[in-house]
């Protein structure tokens, strides 16, 4: 994608155009359904060459409900592959989750996917659309008054739009700037990532995790293929650490002695790491848990993991950020844009809020030093799992559906 540089005032843009900052899956996702309604779409990403940062992702039937409507679900699903159930155990035999999206509803399954594919459908889809893309340009800060909004860029540079979309992440210091009172406090765990390919004679596997306590924790899920060219199925690794210990990881614990702490918790995952010989194929990946007591400011509007970014526990990243894009394009009507924010903040209400309680409750019992809650999970998941209302209301979860703890289902 050509880079268009924000050099000078005369690259001034329609003040009737949305701008939306961020090309992730938020970014991109919500400028396609905006497009696709007729609305004039400006995205502005600060790195010259955009590269997807992440290694796979699950996405759940309803993030394939918004592909669906975007005509891009069949291509997603030749390219990644159908999960059908999630396990994790411990060393010890013991079994902490046994889930299967069929004894949610017969056709249900994750899709498996390396987030460079996903984001290969939608940038591709951005450029079918002629929506302009302007890479290389990083914007500093912005001005709303009752008209439109002006962003600031480097040099002072301002552009006007009629309204402004935050898509940058957890991490954004854009969002600092709506008077919405808010929250964004970095989880002390994260973890590194890969895609390795997958050995001669590997067994297929779904969403296959192993813990020992929540201090460790290892995942694998089957990704598919990063483009229509490739011929190699990917599987993700996935490796907890804390932050403590991500930072400068390779310099203090090295690869060699990562490997063997993942071998010794899971031997199975031997032969995959074969295919692990330079620190560099794994990247880092730190969380925060962004609360916003709502999502609007006049005429912006904050999405994705930028309004409600959470831990990967639900594996609900992606999911929400399509999730977000399809039900804002459902709002749209008169054009009176915060009218249009306000109406979404409403409809995503209790939907963002279930998760983010969810994934907050679910975190310390699969991420931290604690004792007590991975006793529990250890003793009491499997077993309730077992029991037909807990597991439908623990794969609704899990594939998205859920709008609250007692009831209330998700309406795409």
């Amino acid at each position: 994608m050509r880079a268009c540089r924000w050099t000078s005032p005369s690259c001034a843009l329609p003040e009737s155009s949305v701008a939306i900052v961020g090309a992730g899956v938020a970014g991109a996702a919500v400028a396609i359904r905006l497009a696709e309604r007729g609305v004039a779409v400006d995205l502005y990403e600060a790195v010259p060459e955009p590269r997807p940062i992440g290694a796979g992702l699950l996405l759940q039937p309803t993030g394939q409900r918004v592909l669906a409507a975007m005509g891009l679900l069949d291509e997603a699903l030749s390219l990644g592959t159908r999960v059908d159930r999630l396990f994790g155990d411990t060393p010890d035999g013991r079994t902490v989750l046994d889930m299967s999206y069929r004894r949610f509803h017969p056709d249900a399954y994750g899709l498996g996917l390396q987030r460079g594919a996903l984001m290969g459908l939608l940038w591709r889809r951005v450029r079918e659309l002629g929506i302009r893309w302007h890479c290389g340009v990083a914007v500093e800060g912005f001005e709303q008054d009752e008209r439109g909004v002006t962003l600031r860029g480097a040099g002072g540079v301002a552009t006007r739009h009629a309204a402004l979309i935050l898509a940058n992440g957890s991490f954004s210091r854009l969002r600092e700037g709506m008077k919405v009172r808010q929250s964004a406090r970095p989880f002390p765990w994260g973890a590194v990532w890969t895609v390795l390919p997958a050995p001669p004679g590997f067994p297929q596997i779904d969403l296959r995790q192993r813990f020992r306590s929540a201090s460790q924790m290892l995942g694998l899920m089957p990704v598919g293929r990063a483009h229509a060219d490739d011929d190699q199925r990917g599987i993700n690794l996935f490796w907890s650490l804390p932050v403590a210990e991500l930072e400068g990881w390779r310099e203090r614990i090295g690869l060699a002695p990562l490997k063997a702490r993942m071998t010794a918790l899971f031997p199975d995952v031997a032969p995959l790491l074969a295919g692990l010989d330079d620190a560099g194929q794994l990247r880092e990946a730190r969380y925060a848990d962004v609360w916003m007591q709502r999502w609007h400011d006049g005429r912006v509007l904050a999405i994705g993991d930028c309004a409600h970014g959470m831990s990967p526990q639900l594996g609900q990243g992606a999911n929400m950020a399509l999730i977000d894009a399809h039900e804002l394009a459902a709002e749209l009507g008169d054009g009176d844009w915060p009218q249009v924010f306000e109406r979404y903040t409403r409809r995503r209400r209790a939907h963002l809020r279930f998760y983010g309680q969810a994934s907050k409750g679910l975190t310390p019992m699969f991420q931290s030093h604690a004792v007590v809650a991975p006793w529990l999970r250890d003793r009491f998941f499997g077993w309730g799992g077992k029991l037909p209302y807990i597991h439908q209301q623990s794969i609704a979860t899990l594939a998205g559906y859920k709008t609250g703890w007692l009831w209330g289902r998700l309406k795409l």
